[in-house]
């Protein structure tokens, strides 16, 4: 079994987890997905699904953060512009049948160690985005609130815009904040 394989699974699950929620993931869909052998489950990931989730979430978190990266801020409205444009780009991108897998995770999630992952990852979110605010000039504190307001504004606007099937709710955000 090739890398490949299990990278194309974890974004699979990562994916489905983005549409679905935690819930609606299974190791049969990820394998239907990427046309994976049915032993390459256990194979690539030894504790099974939980192992995927986990990978999944790590690999939104990282997914998300080089998106953030590649943001480069004059003022504080480009951050705003910017990170609002990610989520634009993943609904409009998957036909509004995909957002956010941590919320997807958060809202199907009972155990523990996800919601911890997913709790860590929104942080994570945010600290990435206070820093680029600190950049363009805001002090820290205004720099941390400003980001955990827009991490929750987009969060809500990704869920509306999915439900709507279009992105007017990120607009507003986009309009609101900056």
């Amino acid at each position: 079994m090739s890398e490949g394989v299990r990278e194309a699974m974890i974004k699979a699950a990562w994916l489905l987890i983005a549409e679905r929620g935690l819930e609606g993931m299974s190791t049969r869909e990820v394998l239907a997905r990427t046309s994976a052998p049915r032993g390459s489950v256990y194979h690539h990931f030894p504790r099974g699904r939980s192992e995927l989730i986990e990978l999944a979430l790590e690999h939104s978190q990282q997914w998300m953060r080089r998106q953030i990266d590649a943001i480069h801020p004059r003022t504080p409205h480009d951050v705003v512009v910017g990170y609002i444009d990610i989520w634009r780009r993943v609904v409009e991108g998957t036909d509004f049948r995909a957002g956010c897998a941590m919320a997807g995770a958060t809202a199907g999630g009972h155990d523990p160690a996800i919601l911890d992952r997913a709790e860590a990852a929104f942080d994570a979110t945010g600290e990435a985005l206070a820093a680029l605010f600190e950049q363009t000039g805001l002090a820290p504190d205004l720099a941390a609130q400003r980001a955990a307001l827009l991490v929750i504004a987009a969060e809500g606007a990704v869920i509306l815009s999915r439900a709507r099937r279009n992105s007017e709710p990120l607009a507003l955000v986009a309009t609101q904040l900056s």
